[in-house]
């Protein structure tokens, strides 16, 4: 297979040879290396992107030395598959690259580097950071405020807080998760504020920070986030209120279960919103798991006759293979090896509220 490929990665079609690229990330041998090291110079810049993602796909640490050299790729699509692959591994000794890219002026390839850097988590970055969290470009914004968030610096709090009232709807949901992970107590009155923004995105990322810090005083405003025309702010709802122990939360919640139907049944009950805020085909699914979570949580293992009930009841609906699907578990919920990770899990398991190791 390796020499087939190799031959094939001298094709005069660039899409071939982009296809080979993809194909050589999984075969090994000192051929396939080979191959994908010709490929990395390949005159096309769609070809040598994806050589660059082939060669991340390795485990080996001495594989990386190719991948940082592409971070002075002059096609910015280069550098950008470069910067996912530094961020993926975490690779420290990449971070004089990715902040040598952020000299230049184009934002096509910032996205990603910040999100690498992000990801990587070095002080260093910091300062960089916050200037980028200014930029022009709303969502070189959203990357540089994410990636504050996910390393937990101090100054994402500040970048967060400034950012809450951005004029762009994905920059205001952005600094609302941010503060999911650096907010405090103080920030509850930004965040119930925020609960009442047009676009469901701001929206989403308040309720998720309101459950993740433990407002508890927010839950009666979540409550009525559960009729959220948007199904993303309505599983975050869901969510918030197992999080933060809302005992009032268990009727509704309840309702909402008993109500929902066959999971594989609830795409068309999903409503619909016309500005793109939605979780997609597996929305309904998601919804389900995490109504099921929530109740699980909320009746800490003791006797509930609400929970319960509800509980039989969407068992009751499920084919065996239904509760053998993988459980859709929502935004910063735990992915520890103690998370459920089927639904028949969500239904059994005694597990601990966890929320630590989602990520942003």
């Amino acid at each position: 297979m390796a020499k087939v490929l190799a031959k094939r990665a001298a094709d005069p079609d660039p899409e071939v040879r982009r296809g080979v690229a993809g194909a050589l990330a999984a075969v090994p041998g000192t051929t396939a290396r080979r191959a994908l090291a010709t490929l990395l110079h390949d005159p096309s810049d769609r070809v040598r992107r994806q050589a660059v993602l082939a060669v991340g796909w390795s485990a080996s640490p001495s594989r990386l030395a190719v991948v940082r050299r592409s971070l002075h790729d002059p096609s910015a699509r280069v550098r950008a598959a470069a910067a996912v692959v530094a961020g993926r591994w975490r690779d420290r000794a990449s971070v004089p690259g990715l902040l040598a890219c952020l000299d230049s002026p184009g934002t096509w390839d910032r996205p990603s580097i910040l999100v690498a850097l992000g990801r990587i988590g070095v002080p260093r970055a910091v300062p960089t950071l916050v200037r980028e969290c200014e930029h022009p470009a709303r969502w070189v914004r959203v990357c540089a405020i994410h990636a504050l968030g996910e390393m937990g610096a101090p100054e994402a709090r500040a970048a967060a807080r400034a950012h809450l009232t951005d004029t762009a709807w994905s920059v205001r949901g952005a600094a609302a998760l941010a503060l999911a992970a650096v907010g405090t107590p103080a920030d509850l009155p930004r965040l119930l504020r925020l609960l009442d923004d047009p676009h469901p995105w701001p929206r989403r990322g308040a309720t998720y920070a309101l459950g993740r810090l433990r407002l508890r005083t927010s839950a009666p405003r979540i409550r009525e986030e559960l009729d959220d025309p948007s199904a993303d702010v309505r599983l975050a709802a869901v969510w918030a209120l197992g999080a933060l122990g809302d005992a009032a939360a268990r009727e509704p919640l309840a309702r909402m279960l008993v109500a929902s139907g066959r999971p594989g049944d609830l795409e068309d009950a999903v409503r619909p919103v016309d500005d793109g805020g939605r979780l997609g085909t597996d929305a309904a699914g998601r919804i389900f798991d995490a109504t099921v979570q929530a109740l699980r949580r909320l009746a800490r293992g003791s006797p509930d006759p609400i929970v319960d009930g509800a509980l039989r009841a969407a068992r009751g609906r499920l084919s065996d293979a239904e509760l053998d699907r993988p459980a859709l578990l929502p935004l910063f919920e735990s992915r520890g090896d103690r998370a459920p990770t089927t639904v028949r899990d969500l239904f059994e398991r005694k597990y601990p509220v966890g929320m630590d190791g989602a990520g942003l």
